[in-house]
């Protein structure tokens, strides 16, 4: 549900190479940043980051603003809604069910999909392409299909025929094969494996195959094959999995607008609809990179295939973008969502940046990966 990686641009030139701080003047210097940018929140929405060098050490971790508002504090380990960067755990998903040969990523998702699921998705000069999408083609936004919540046609100025009903049943839980339908009535974006185009239509496809294949509701098919074998204890599915007591779900907002209680956020799903924790994150991260959570080299390689997006120094691969920072930086790589909730590995340091703002308007995560990023040093 909107990506935000875009934003990324402005700050990305404003990188300088530093001296390294030490770990007080890292902590000073963080914490304050990360201060800097709740603030902008005006009180709706509190922030976590957390960084971490290899899979131990923790080079700082806090927390700043309330976990809602008029709340308690912003605890540090506090659970957030990840939003679109439940989209890398998908991916990941569909990688570990190729190795177990349950799909081919170059196959059709018809393949594996009752009669009927794709057809009509992407119509264009009279030929049905939709049951000739691949799942690569879903999991790295080469699909052409249009996405659900943003593309057109639309009944009123930027709102199309889904998120009008969306946006009238806050409480309404969706399926997703309650969504294809919308999908049938938008305006097509070109042939499968052509252009880049941002999509949460090819993630519900890539999802729905998921459960197909494995015969488990999305939930415990993420469980058991990815929070499980990397440790991720404190990761579920909203709407469908029951919220945990501990730890305690940090809210999320829209504006002035509280997000957290409206189950209409259930369209989300296998596009973007899990909550998690830094450490959490941290964990899924550390598991794609190091290859612990694949038995083929292949399949990091795979997720790791990149192709360009459009936006200058912003690539794609499956579930994962790649953002180059500036000169003596490289690149990071992981995913961002709305709410600007963040997860972004840097090779150059071994570092895990992760973290959220819980507002999905007038701010940018950005500028606490930069920071951690300089404070860091290369």
């Amino acid at each position: 549900m909107f990506w935000t990686a875009g934003l990324v641009l402005a700050c990305a030139a404003a990188c300088q190479q530093p001296e390294s701080s030490s770990p007080d003047l890292l902590r000073l210097h963080l914490q304050q940043e990360l201060d800097q940018v709740v603030a902008r929140n005006n009180g709706r929405g509190g922030g976590v980051l957390q960084v971490r060098i290899g899979p131990i050490w923790e080079a700082w971790s806090g927390a700043s603003g309330e976990m809602e508002v008029g709340g308690a504090p912003m605890d540090s380990g506090a659970a957030f809604e990840i939003a679109s960067t439940s989209k890398a755990m998908t991916a990941a998903l569909l990688l570990v069910l190729q190795e177990e040969g349950l799909v081919d990523l170059d196959l059709p998702a018809a393949t594996w999909l009752p009669p009927g699921t794709t057809t009509g998705l992407l119509v264009i000069g009279g030929h049905d392409y939709g049951p000739e999408i691949t799942l690569r083609q879903c999991l790295s936004h080469t699909s052409g299909l249009p996405d659900y919540w943003e593309d057109g046609p639309y009944v009123l100025p930027g709102i199309n025929a889904f998120l009008f009903d969306y946006l009238a049943a806050p409480q309404r839980l969706w399926a997703p094969e309650e969504i294809l339908p919308y999908v049938r009535d938008l305006d097509p974006i070109g042939v499968p494996g052509g252009a880049w185009h941002y999509s949460d239509s090819g993630f519900l496809l890539a999802a729905l195959v998921a459960e197909e294949v494995t015969g488990l509701p999305l939930q415990d098919a993420l469980r058991t094959r990815i929070f499980e074998p990397l440790g991720m204890q404190d990761t579920w599915l909203r709407w469908r999995d029951p919220d945990p007591a501990r730890p305690l779900l940090s809210h999320r907002y829209e504006a002035l607008g509280d997000m957290t209680l409206l189950r209409h956020n259930s369209a989300d799903w296998g596009g973007g609809g899990l909550a998690s924790t830094c450490e959490d994150l941290h964990r899924f991260l550390r598991g794609i990179a190091t290859g612990d959570l694949f038995q083929d080299p292949s399949s990091l390689e795979q997720m790791q295939a990149w192709r360009p997006t459009g936006e200058p120094a912003i690539e794609y691969g499956l579930g994962l973008f790649r953002v180059f920072v500036a000169p003596g930086y490289g690149h990071v790589w992981g995913h961002d969502g709305y709410g600007n909730s963040f997860a972004y590995y840097w090779p150059e340091r071994d570092a895990t940046l992760t973290g959220t703002l819980n507002q999905a308007l007038g701010n940018d995560w950005w500028p606490l990966l930069r920071a951690a990023v300089e404070e860091l040093g290369s």
